[in-house]
């Protein structure tokens, strides 16, 4: 399976972010693309295997538009850096995600900027069953592998909560959700199909901690 072009093509892209220059190498990104295509196909049918949940019928429909939405965001490049593949089990829920980009490599999973409604849940979940949720973070290979997201945590306790709560720290995330760094030359090994399954399982109690507190209810 080739993967030589992945890396070189995200590389120039990033040197030339222009429609122009896409236009002239629409090639070279379809070329890139399907060989992460190729990288995620035998891990989705793999996942498939393990966990029936997952919805995506492809690996091709896994990966995100290489455009960034400039209607909302103005000020980005009007190509992403990156190739963004996500497995899950449907649109609003947390879900499993591959960062191959030209700065950045991760595996990640979780909800990323919920809204304040799912947030809300979240939290409930994490206030009445915070216990359950340190011994998932804490369980390994989950702890040896994954860190929180936690960049844009509050800077005090959120609405309704003692800043003393137990779960102070859990509670104060925006976002819940777990990331594992890798390398390219992890993505290039011929380990990386197994890499991906194992930080798959290992990130699927999280997952199903967060979907039992936004879907409980339903």
């Amino acid at each position: 399976m080739s993967k030589e072009n992945i890396f070189p093509f995200l590389e120039a892209l990033t040197a030339n972010n222009s429609k122009e220059w896409m236009d002239a190498n629409r090639k070279w990104y379809n070329q890139a693309k399907d060989e992460v295509i190729g990288i995620f196909e035998p891990i989705l049918s793999t996942l498939r295997d393990l966990d029936p949940r997952i919805v995506q019928p492809s690996a091709r429909k896994c990966i995100g538009r290489i455009n960034n939405n400039l209607m909302f965001h103005p000020d980005r490049p009007t190509y992403k850096d990156h190739f963004g593949v996500v497995f899950g089990y449907g649109k609003g829920w947390a879900d499993f995600y591959v960062h191959v980009g030209v700065d950045e490599t991760e595996i990640a999973g979780g909800l990323w900027h919920p809204g304040n409604d799912v947030l809300k849940k979240v939290r409930t979940e994490i206030d009445y069953e915070g216990d359950r949720l340190r011994e998932i973070l804490e369980a390994k290979p989950f702890s040896d592998w994954f860190e929180i997201f936690q960049r844009d945590k509050l800077k005090t306790a959120p609405k309704g909560y003692p800043r003393d709560h137990e779960f102070i720290e859990l509670l104060r995330l925006k976002s819940i959700a777990a990331l594992r760094p890798i390398t390219r030359e992890d993505i290039l090994s011929d380990h990386f199909h197994d890499m991906v399954v194992e930080s798959y399982q290992a990130i699927v109690p999280l997952l199903d901690f967060i979907n039992v507190a936004i879907h409980d209810d339903e």
